[in-house]
């Protein structure tokens, strides 16, 4: 997160908090301890604002920004409904006596609906990066053979061969790019197969090298039918 979005966070926040605190020490409330607790309770649910933005702005990739503006969310309308409360038993209390365990417990009951909010969220998140970590995980496989045939073709000298590698790049482009454990010993016979034609472009030997690449497209049509299969 930026210093600006840090100062604009401290900002609000901090204008939230000082009308909060002169609210409570300038207007005429009967200050009793269901109003103090009450108070102190206000002053967490703002801190506890702020810490939840903070939370939710610090995601750097998009699926984080996205699930950290529900994370903020619970943050502003857990600090606005302390608050609200808190201005609520202030105007009761000026006629009334309200004991400081109701004020207490009603708190505590938001304070842990706000925490329980905030774990929830932010194990969500974490299954989603972790998901996301791995599906790409999955699909790095064949963005691999892909740029190691575009290169290939690209170094190629054989007219032949070099038509071969860019029909083989252009299927690899259009083929299933998520991988799976029953894809392995296919994509491990697809990966040997382009080292040995890196070999073979690399030292100038065309004469297996079309043979070599046709075998290779064989085998990504092999590993096309199985994903196929697996749909």
């Amino acid at each position: 997160m930026d210093n600006k979005k840090k100062n604009s966070v401290i900002a609000v926040f901090g204008i939230i908090l000082a009308v909060f605190v002169l609210v409570f020490f300038v207007v005429p409330f009967v200050r009793n301890a269901a109003c103090v607790t009450m108070f102190v309770f206000g002053i967490i649910s703002i801190g506890l604002g702020c810490a939840m933005t903070y939370r939710g702005l610090l995601g750097e990739g998009t699926r984080s920004k996205v699930y950290g503006i529900p994370l903020m969310r619970i943050g502003f309308y857990y600090m606005g409904a302390q608050i609200v409360l808190s201005l609520i038993f202030f105007i009761v209390n000026l006629s009334t006596h309200t004991p400081a365990w109701v004020a207490a417990v009603i708190s505590m009951i938001l304070l842990a609906a706000a925490l329980i909010g905030t774990v929830g969220m932010d194990n969500a998140r974490d299954i989603i990066e972790s998901v996301d970590s791995n599906i790409k995980g999955k699909i790095q496989q064949t963005k691999t053979f892909k740029l190691d045939i575009s290169s290939l073709a690209d170094k190629c000298e054989d007219a032949e061969a070099k038509k071969l590698l860019e029909k083989l790049s252009e299927k690899l482009k259009y083929s299933d790019p998520v991988s799976s454990p029953a894809l392995a010993d296919i994509e491990e016979k697809i990966s040997q197969s382009i080292d040995e034609i890196k070999e073979l472009v690399l030292s100038g030997k065309t004469e297996e090298l079309a043979e070599k690449i046709k075998y290779t497209d064989m085998l990504v049509d092999d590993r096309n039918r199985q994903c196929k299969a697996e749909k």
